[in-house]
């Protein structure tokens, strides 16, 4: 699958220990090797509440979680943030 890298992500990757960026990044190639989010071998699940069109999922990576909106067969990679956070900032308001 594609994997696009957002802005956002970067910057809140930049912040995030050492440890956190390689698990990104093994995670990351994971998913480019798959050929869909349901065949990744990730933990991901679907962002309740959307609206119709919407396609938003979180990957869990430990206490973080992933942002990511899904259009098969691209993947945007939107946010990481913590467990308690991403609620307040994914989906993104638009």
């Amino acid at each position: 699958m594609e994997v696009v890298i957002s802005r956002s992500f970067m910057k809140d990757l930049k912040l995030k220990p050492k440890t956190v960026l390689h698990a990104v990044e093994k995670l990351i190639a994971q998913l480019e090797a798959s050929t869909s989010l349901e065949k990744s071998g990730v933990d991901f699940k679907k962002m309740e509440g959307q609206k119709k069109g919407e396609n938003y999922y979180l990957i869990r990576l430990g206490t973080w979680r992933i942002g990511i909106e899904y259009i098969h067969p691209k993947i945007i990679v939107l946010r990481i943030l913590a467990r308690g956070e991403v609620y307040k900032y994914f989906p993104p308001q638009g």
